[in-house]
Order: C-alpha cells, then sequence, then structure tokens
C-alpha cells in the first residue's frame, strides 16, 4: 500500500477515484497504527498490552512446537526494540509520506514519532547497560 501510494504522491489528484481510493487505504492505516503519534504517557500503556498479547501467542506458539516470530517471543523482543523498529521502518515512512500531501502532519505528528523513537532508544541504552553490568556480575562470580 505504501508503495502504490509513494508512486501517486508527485501527480495525485484529488479528482481521481483511484487516486482518492489508495489515500483512503493509507489514511486508514494511519489511524490504526497511530499510538505514537500520542503523548507517550498515553501510547506507552497500550504498547504494554500490544506487547503482553504478542508474547501470550508467542508462549502458546512455543507450547504447540510452532515457530515463533521474533517480535512475539519474550525472550527475544523487548519493549524498546519493537518499537525502535517499528517507527523507523513504519510509522515514519508512512506518515512522511502521506505528509507529502498533508503537510500539516510533518509538523505536528512526525515530530511527536520522531520524539517517541528518541524515547525508546534512551530505553534501549538502558537496557544494553544493564546487560552489561549483569554479564560483568556473572563473571565476578
Amino acid at each position: 500500500i505504501l508503495s502504490r501510494f509513494k508512486g501517486k504522491t508527485s501527480s495525485f489528484s484529488f479528482e481521481n477515484e483511484e487516486d482518492m481510493e489508495i489515500l483512503q487505504m493509507m489514511l486508514i492505516k494511519c489511524c490504526d497504527i497511530s499510538n505514537e503519534v500520542r503523548p507517550t504517557e498515553v501510547s506507552e500503556p497500550w504498547v504494554d498490552c500490544l506487547l503482553e498479547e504478542y508474547f501470550n501467542q508467542g508462549d502458546r506458539e512455543k507450547r504447540e512446537g510452532l515457530p515463533v516470530a521474533p517480535l512475539m517471543d519474550r525472550e527475544k523482543a523487548t519493549k524498546p526494540s519493537a518499537q525502535i523498529g517499528f517507527i523507523k521502518y513504519v510509522l515514519l515512512p508512512l506518515f512522511e509520506c502521506v505528509s507529502k500531501l498533508f503537510p500539516q502532519l510533518e509538523e505536528t505528528m512526525v515530530p511527536q514519532l520522531r520524539s517517541a523513537q528518541q524515547h525508546y532508544a534512551g530505553l534501549q541504552e538502558i537496557e544494553d547497560m544493564l546487560k552489561e553490568d549483569d554479564k560483568k556480575q556473572e563473571k565476578i562470580k
């Protein structure tokens, strides 16, 4: 959907039915996955719920002997790593593309996405430092 929309942005017409159809799909997708556009204190509890749902599914898949996607494996995925990737590879490209038609998104939503990405990068740094400390403690024992 994103690649189709990108191909239309330079010649987009609000009068063209096909252009409007792909725009509608893009806007619905933006709304559907827009959690990180909201302030962190609002979005983060929803991220926790979503990750718990993913991890529960991964746990069940493990019990049933099925392959588990890395994002759904509580032993591999972390909230910061999941959100950094989601923001970088899904949300930012999507919202930046739509903002070509609606420049106000570039001023309102894209900065919040970048802020969320920085927030999770900070959490990732803390997690990495804690892991290093744990490794050092293990060597001492």
